[in-house]
């Protein structure tokens, strides 16, 4: 009797491991790379990549429209001592926070979520402290609107039709319309603020870091309680995170 058990693939995750493997073999690859290295047609080449890139397993270049590993990947194989966004970040987050004594976070997209990979929380007795690893929905907050905002129409679009909106705070009703009009005005800006939206008595304040792709790589937030969020110290605070966003980018793309 033979001891050898049968294996049931799943095809879209087996081409999914095939095509991270190519990384073992090219920088960065192309549709071309990975219909011709796994086989599959190259509409599901595209679909696949596509996927993959927007939960985060992949990057593209805008420009090249090349596929990296994306930050989830770096967080599977940090062992490695990969430069990926955490490691390019903590010594700036580490700075921004002595600056300001207050709670400082990175986060980045995953598909509909926003996940806050790393956090330094103020040394203040009162503070904002968030979950590391959770996953929350992006319509939440400052940080999910800015990512949201960079998200490209039918994305936003795609969203709206797969999330089941509720308010965030009784005074704090959610309608798509009105949420599409504060994304135009956040891309515009280039950076978000939430005011008692998420929480009543929690302030944001929230920046892109920018990488290879037309989307935000992840994004720097400054969270305090409202009781310290005073006119003068919100424009400082926007200041301090929009330029320590700004120096994390430009070493981030060196990587």
């Amino acid at each position: 009797m033979s001891s050898n058990k049968t294996i049931h693939r799943l095809s879209t995750v087996d081409n999914a491991i095939s095509l991270l493997t190519l990384f073992l073999k090219y920088d960065s690859i192309g549709l071309v790379d990975v219909e011709r290295e796994t086989g599959i047609s190259k509409t599901a080449a595209f679909r696949l990549a596509a996927t993959m890139a927007d939960r985060g397993f992949l990057v593209k270049d805008s420009k090249t429209k090349r596929y990296y590993p994306g930050p989830i990947l770096f967080q599977l194989i940090r062992k490695f001592q990969v430069n990926d966004i955490i490691t390019v970040s903590q010594p700036f987050i580490q700075e921004l926070a002595k600056h300001t004594t207050e709670s400082i976070y990175l986060s980045i997209r995953s598909g509909n979520k926003n996940i806050f990979l790393l956090g330094v929380n103020s040394s203040h007795p009162m503070k904002v402290t968030i979950p590391l690893n959770d996953e929350m929905d992006l319509y939440y907050s400052a940080t999910g609107k800015l990512l949201m905002a960079f998200m490209s129409p039918d994305d936003i679009d795609n969203y709206f039709k797969r999330t089941f909106l509720h308010n965030s705070t009784p005074e704090n009703t959610v309608y798509p319309e009105q949420l599409k009009t504060e994304l135009t005005k956040i891309r515009n800006a280039g950076y978000s603020t939430s005011f008692g939206e998420y929480d009543s008595e929690t302030a944001g304040i929230v920046a892109p870091i920018w990488g290879l792709a037309d989307e935000p790589a992840a994004t720097l937030g400054i969270y305090l309680p409202m009781t310290r969020m005073t006119p003068e110290r919100r424009e400082e605070l926007i200041n301090l995170v929009l330029d320590t966003a700004n120096k994390i980018s430009m070493e981030f793309r060196k990587h």
